[in-house]
């Protein structure tokens, strides 16, 4: 992406980008001069716009009307203009100072509170199970010919399920099967046990039945996990005037309204980034006028999820970014405080 532009082609795509935010309107030299840079000529903030149209930064959606920005616009404006003044950041945090005493009830209300202060659609993506590390399995013997199945990883109990225990069972039988669940699948990715297709009839025949229970609470927890994406305030996007067009809607519509398709456009691949930020067609064929962000979020060095926007094209970025790393802020601020 270009980013020499002179000092004056900035002051006009800011203008311009931060006007089309607000208003919706294409924009014309004379409200440009007017509002934004009095000190140039109409003549000269024309052939700007004309130099800024030809470098494919804006539009003219009718030869009579003003321009309107392009996809290069907003992806130029966020990652080399987009800044965040105190008091637009003391706004946000004045709105999310509800005190959170746990991680799950951030997570629990994360794509809500972002939905509503944003005034965008909001989705919160589990992360994958794939990488979490069993850390030990353990059987607990209920008594009744029973046992409660305990499953801990690195990220966590991960679940707890009761079984039946097999009938006639050896007198020590839970403590055996104790020492061969933990030589199993202690230390191991859940991934890799999942796909180790031997890995029960490695084991003594007598302890397949457990076995068998210990890898169904798991591949039940994977899918239960894998399934959960919390979207909010699919509403909201009728606050603007783009989605009165019915097309948009449908669009807009068939995105959230399937996982797995929200899935593929959030995924981030770069496990570096803080957000990502995805922009019209050119980024994703699916966005046609629309952006996603989203912000990656991690909990003693494991990620537990993305939580992040969708809207129009043109949404205020600077408070969808703000609003995500404030969000960030408080899962942080309540770790430290556990520790």
């Amino acid at each position: 992406m270009e980013k020499d532009l002179s000092e004056r082609k900035k002051k006009i795509l800011y203008a311009l980008v931060d006007s089309y935010i607000s208003n919706v309107e294409p924009i014309s030299s004379a409200a440009i001069q007017d509002k934004y840079l009095p000190d140039v000529s109409t003549a000269t903030i024309r052939s700007e716009l004309a130099s800024l149209e030809d470098m494919g930064y804006l539009t003219q959606p009718h030869v009579s009307s003003g321009r309107i920005p392009s996809s290069k616009a907003y992806k130029y404006y966020v990652e080399n203009m987009l800044s965040v003044s105190e008091d637009e950041l003391q706004a946000v945090k004045s709105i999310l100072e509800t005190k959170f005493d746990s991680i799950q009830e951030i997570v629990k209300d994360g794509a809500k509170i972002v939905s509503d202060v944003t005034n965008y659609t909001s989705m919160l993506m589990i992360s994958s199970t794939d990488n979490l590390v069993v850390k030990d399995v353990k059987l607990i013997d209920m008594y009744d010919g029973n046992a409660l199945v305990l499953i801990v990883t690195n990220n966590g109990s991960i679940k707890n399920k009761e079984i039946k225990l097999p009938e006639n069972c050896m007198q020590n039988y839970i403590e055996v099967a104790n020492g061969l669940l933990y030589r199993t699948f202690a230390g191991k990715k859940l991934v890799e046990i999942i796909h180790s297709h031997n890995i029960i009839d490695n084991q003594l025949k007598e302890f397949k039945q457990i076995f068998e229970e210990v890898m169904n609470v798991i591949l039940d927890y994977k899918k239960t996990r894998e399934s959960q994406m919390v979207i909010e305030g699919k509403d909201k996007i009728f606050n603007y005037p783009e989605y009165n067009n019915i097309e948009n809607v449908k669009n807009f519509m068939s995105i959230v309204d399937n996982k797995e398709k929200l899935h593929q456009i959030v995924g981030q691949d770069n496990a570096d980034i803080e957000f990502s930020i995805k922009i019209g067609k050119e980024d994703d064929e699916k966005l046609d006028d629309m952006a996603v962000v989203s912000a990656k979020y991690t909990i003693n060095g494991q990620e537990v999820g993305q939580l992040g926007v969708i809207g129009p094209q043109r949404m205020d970025y600077k408070r969808v970014l703000t609003v995500l790393r404030e969000v960030g802020k408080l899962f942080q601020d309540i770790e430290n405080n556990k520790e």
